[in-house]
């Protein structure tokens, strides 16, 4: 894992203050562990996209509603917004451009895609391979307005049925993004969670409706901080999806963050799981870097001599792209040193047992 180590001057910024954040993926679960998990975001950011891929997924208006009372009546902060919180609806098999409709007008603003099996509450979701089939859904999604926020990876191969090694996934799915992008040319589309650079570049290199999310873990973690040589994974705490991937990849993302381009902002792809679902074969997938996820973006942007970028990247890109209006108010982080606490309720924390020098104070 790559922590950065910069040499400060005695005229080092010693406060940040900035417009209060948006994080557009956050899994949050239901239940207990929504109770537990949440404040860490409500308590910072003024919004949040929460993702529905639940043990029953969210795709009616029914469950849109549901969902959202529930995340509201769970004691966060009252002005808290969540965007399901800007409202989530599961792309899922069987979905009807009529039930997208009906699921829009209780609120929903997303249209949600994660390929079936490709990560965790993920079963009934579409498979990549069967997209073009969904087009009419797709369809429903433009003509209402809606956004398109997908997970793109490919998990076997459609000649073979063979499992693809997961450092291969996202660069396989991009001919189906590239497809999909022609198909719907004015569908906002968000790519989620960019790990590659061949998927960085597609991004800019796509029209002004086509953006990606970048989350605070992929811009410190390589490969090597996951897996070995053969693919075995050695850090379970570290493990995402979609994985870590290499070094020139990380350097693609980092740079994507901390360039001013409008395509590209935050996302934590923040999910919990028990420390034990985390250490067994094979572990849970995903991190739960809530907690510290700001002071990380900090810390990168500093080190690359790019702290006045974090606003933007972090509070104006992604709301003008979903049509939002800034959020009121501010937030300050403070440069002092920090312990990492272990957990919180049992859920391992990103970067546990880390110091990190910047912290948020109010």
């Amino acid at each position: 894992m790559v922590l950065y180590k910069t040499q400060f001057l005695r005229c080092e910024m010693k406060t940040l203050t900035i417009i209060r954040p948006d994080d557009f993926y956050v899994h949050s679960r239901q239940g207990d562990l929504l109770r537990t998990v949440l404040p860490f975001t409500a308590n910072i950011f003024g919004r949040a996209v929460i993702m529905g891929n639940l043990a029953v997924p969210v795709v009616t208006a029914e469950q849109v509603e549901n969902y959202r009372s529930e995340i509201l009546s769970s004691g966060v902060r009252p002005s808290f917004n969540p965007i399901m919180s800007v409202m989530l609806v599961m792309l899922v098999n069987g979905m009807t451009p009529e039930m997208l409709a009906g699921a829009q007008g209780a609120g929903a603003r997303v249209l949600k895609f994660i390929p079936g099996g490709t990560s965790t509450n993920s079963n009934e979701g579409v498979p990549l391979t069967e997209l073009k089939n969904y087009y009419p859904v797709l369809a429903k999604a433009h003509e209402l307005g809606m956004i398109f926020s997908g997970h793109f990876e490919l998990i076997a191969d459609p000649e073979t049925g063979k499992n693809i090694p997961e450092l291969e996934r996202e660069e396989r799915a991009i001919p189906f993004l590239e497809a999909m992008v022609r198909e719907f040319p004015d569908l906002k589309i968000v790519v989620e969670h960019v790990t590659t650079g061949r998927m960085v570049r597609l991004v800019k290199d796509s029209p002004v409706n086509v953006a990606a999310t970048i989350t605070a873990h992929h811009l410190l973690l390589e490969a090597r901080d996951v897996i070995d040589g053969e693919g075995q994974i050695i850090n379970p705490l570290n493990y995402c999806k979609p994985i870590a991937k290499t070094k020139e990849d990380r350097e693609a993302v980092i740079k994507a963050a901390i360039s001013g381009n409008p395509k590209f902002f935050f996302g934590s792809d923040f999910a919990p799981h028990p420390i034990l679902a985390k250490r067994k074969i094979p572990p849970a997938a995903e991190i739960f870097s809530a907690p510290v996820a700001l002071s990380l973006l900090a810390k990168v942007f500093e080190a690359r001599g790019a702290l006045g970028g974090l606003e933007d990247f972090s509070s104006r890109f992604g709301a003008q792209f979903y049509g939002l209006p800034l959020n009121p108010g501010t937030i300050t982080l403070e440069k002092r040193d920090w312990l990492v606490p272990e957990s919180v309720g049992g859920i391992p924390i990103f970067l546990r047992g880390e110091i990190l020098e910047w912290r948020v104070v109010d």
